[in-house]
């Protein structure tokens, strides 16, 4: 007979129901173990005359190190300070983007340019076994990873109360870990011996670059996803003489300080979180993810391309010395997955009141496209057009 709905009900469900009345009814089989136990002259007590409720005494102990509800965040906090640091976190934008990160740091802008080094590395072919591990990392961190999260809702402008079907995958800061540490690793793998072993590759490091500006203290908080040292500075022989830059241009009637809220709990010092003690303490390229879920505009407005440049020239001002006796060069890498930022930074002073003097430079490549897309087509994982120039210029950031 088919076992339908109603077979089952009427047999099964019926069954389960008289086998829970037959073993709620069942008695305790005497073991002989309370006999054996008096012979040996153990006290057995009835469980529920044991567990009857007594009126009992207790007798109060001190706990040492008992929790202290923490202190409010308000003036009469130990920590608290008057004078507001204005910050810059690593979550949020500039409403002017680079044109008001030059204003902030001091910064003039050679755009589409980078050290020659850099360019001669970049044009060096890789093997192809190099360009295919780096297919089979981009289509690892878009198709093969399996996590399985929720992403966020998608809109139609046309009908904004319309709620599409959620969607589960791979989240945006995921794909970019997993894109990034395998580029690396990539690099690492062909690199000479002599390069690597004279480098660190620490992941998710946090600095923070405090400093003032007409009078007002500013502070940039960020976190570098991928920082890559040295056990010596980065050098650039840069040649400035046939090169145009962007000056810093004017903001009026915005003020540079626009978007950084004021705060009034923090440390007055800068901090770069790699002790002196260590060998290769000296930052050489610093990688920044462009995490669309996480970034975006106090004001909760879509993140614009000049605001994405803004991170990278911020997130290059990490050092907290006044007078330098030579530049300091930083690379600065920004990516979103797909797209790739370059930028090479020189330091040349931290005294960026107005727009007169020594000056910081920032040499960027922007907008570099990776690939096209990656993604399942008809069941099968694709990737399209592909752009191994990218790839070029990375290696060349990690060996210059």
């Amino acid at each position: 007979m088919k076992l339908s709905r109603v077979l089952y009900r009427q047999h099964i469900g019926f069954m389960f129901k008289k086998h829970w009345l037959v073993q709620g009814s069942r008695v305790p089989i005497d073991t002989g173990v309370e006999k054996y136990l008096k012979e040996k002259g153990i006290k057995v007590e009835d469980a529920l005359e044991f567990i009857k409720e007594e009126p009992r005494t207790f007798d109060r102990i001190s706990v040492i190190g008992a929790y202290e509800p923490p202190l409010p965040l308000n003036e009469n906090h130990p920590e608290y300070k008057e004078r507001p640091c204005l910050t810059l976190k690593s979550t949020n934008v500039l409403l002017e983007g680079i044109n008001q990160a030059q204003v902030l740091t001091k910064t003039i802008i050679a755009e589409d340019q980078l050290p020659r080094r850099i360019e001669e590395l970049a044009e060096l072919p890789a093997p192809k076994a190099i360009h295919e591990g780096v297919k089979k990392a981009i289509l690892s961190a878009n198709v093969f990873d399996t996590e399985q999260k929720k992403l966020p809702k998608k809109k139609d402008k046309e009908r904004p109360a319309y709620n599409f079907p959620r969607i589960l995958g791979i989240t945006d800061r995921r794909r970019n870990e997993i894109l990034t540490n395998r580029l690396i690793q990539l690099i690492e793998k062909s690199s000479d011996i002599d390069i690597t072993q004279n480098k660190y590759v620490i992941n998710n490091v946090e600095h923070r670059s405090v400093f003032d500006k007409e009078e007002e203290l500013i502070q940039f908080q960020d976190v570098s996803n991928i920082l890559v040292t040295s056990n010596k500075p980065l050098k650039h022989d840069l040649d400035t003489s046939d090169v145009p830059f962007i000056e810093i241009p004017d903001l009026f009637p915005v003020k540079h300080t626009v978007t950084l809220p004021p705060e009034h709990f923090y440390e007055e010092k800068s901090r770069y979180p790699i002790l002196p003690s260590v060998l290769k303490k000296y930052p050489h390229t610093t990688w920044l993810h462009f995490n669309e879920t996480e970034v975006n505009n106090i004001y909760e407005t879509p993140v614009t391309p000049a605001q994405i440049l803004g991170r990278s020239l911020t997130h290059a001002f990490t050092e907290d010395v006044k007078d330098l006796h030579e530049p300091i060069h930083l690379n600065c890498i920004q990516t979103d997955g797909k797209r790739f930022h370059f930028g090479v930074f020189e330091l040349n002073t931290l005294n960026v009141d107005g727009n007169d003097g020594t000056k910081n430079i920032w040499y960027c490549k922007n907008d570099q496209i990776l690939y096209d897309s990656s993604r399942y087509f008809s069941g099968m994982p694709s990737l399209d057009n592909y752009n191994p120039k990218v790839y070029g210029y990375i290696n060349a950031f990690y060996n210059c």
